[in-house]
């Protein structure tokens, strides 16, 4: 007994030594899920302001985004066959599935470059912001997801109620209407459809490292990305383009950044809990909009930020809606039990009682 008490006590100093967990496990994060977690956010807010700077100096979105693509996609290789990262092979029972995520990924981030060029940095974020509505309800639909609670349903009607605030007040909704928004509402679209799509492969294809991921990725990407640019007239666009030394430093950071994101964005999936990862993903865009505002003439005006804060503030309310099953298993109630009866001031047969799950252990 003393033994057993012992151990139990040294344990117990250990627990109470060790530090609680914090909301979304950041403070305790090893140092190199840290380390990811600030690559992505770094990637994620400067993305969308390099990508619109060089969209503005070479004119042709499809060839800066196929640029991105094959950048990343030759990068990755040449560390693979170097022995510097660990990719899995080209196999057809993985690239299927990986065909149909890069038709909606390629038309989706050539569909943001004419986005970037017609509407300003906070039309997508708040668009972006927005489409975890949609999520929610494919999550319930497809993936076995839970409703949201009520604290999600809070911040969706918050995100929601941004968004229409901000659209109340932009001078291109007022002058053209609907029209305005064709390319942000096909962006939008396509970047769902990635959300919910993205989820079955990530959970049901078994991909050994992130790296593989970006390899599959942007290398499929390449063949419908040139084929959109030949249709879109790009071609026709880089002859008449005046290249200079700012174009390709932009040209070049942009590919940089492309790595970065996409190396970061499936890594931090698979170290982090997607409610954490989904925060993250819309907090860091206020950094997004601080940049773009010291850096850019043409933002929105002060009622446009401020219903781009109430969009932020929504999603960071949100959270994702646990399994179907373990949200029933979570409220079940607790089985009974007979009384034991008492045998020389002791219990015979002893059991210990089931214990509800929480949220938490």
């Amino acid at each position: 007994r003393a033994s057993v008490r012992g151990q139990g006590s040294a344990t117990a100093a250990r627990t109470l030594a060790r530090p609680s967990p914090l909301p979304g496990g950041m403070l305790n994060a090893p140092l190199s899920t840290a380390i990811v977690v600030a690559v992505y956010c770094a990637c994620s807010a400067l993305m969308l302001i390099v990508n619109k700077l060089a969209v503005h100096h070479i004119g042709a979105p499809a060839f800066v985004t196929w640029l991105q693509f094959a950048s990343t996609a030759v990068a990755v290789r040449l560390a693979s066959t170097a022995g510097w990262v660990e990719t899995d092979a080209f196999e057809w029972c993985k690239l299927k599935h990986f065909a149909v995520y890069v038709l909606a990924f390629s038309g989706g981030t050539w569909s943001n470059m004419h986005v970037l060029m017609t509407a300003n940095v906070e039309t997508v974020i708040v668009f972006r912001a927005c489409a975890p509505l949609a999520v929610s309800v494919f999550d319930y639909a497809f993936h076995k997801r839970a409703l949201p609670s009520a604290r999600s349903c809070a911040g969706m009607l918050v995100i929601v109620a941004g968004a229409l605030g901000y659209v109340s007040t932009d001078n291109r909704f007022l002058a053209d209407g609907l029209a305005a928004y064709f390319w942000v509402l096909v962006w939008w679209g396509l970047l769902v459809f990635q959300l919910t799509y993205g989820k079955h492969l990530v959970s049901n294809l078994g991909i050994k490292s992130a790296w593989s991921a970006v390899l599959y990725t942007n290398t499929l990407s390449l063949l419908p990305t040139l084929l959109i640019g030949v249709l879109g007239q790009d071609l026709q666009l880089l002859r008449e383009v005046t290249w200079s030394g700012v174009g390709l430093c932009w040209l070049s950071a942009s590919c940089v950044l492309g790595l970065g994101i996409s190396w970061a964005g499936f890594k931090c999936q698979s170290l982090l809990a997607a409610t954490t990862y989904t925060v993250i993903g819309v907090l860091n865009k206020m950094l997004t909009v601080f940049l773009n505002t010291l850096m850019w003439e043409h933002h929105a005006s002060a009622m446009g930020i401020a219903s781009l804060a109430a969009c932020l503030a929504g999603g960071a309310l949100y959270r994702q809606a646990p399994l179907r099953k373990e949200a029933e298993a979570r409220y079940e109630p607790l089985p009974q039990q007979e009384a034991t009866p008492v045998r020389g001031g002791r219990v015979a047969n002893a059991q210990c009682s089931p214990i509800r799950k929480e949220g938490h252990v």
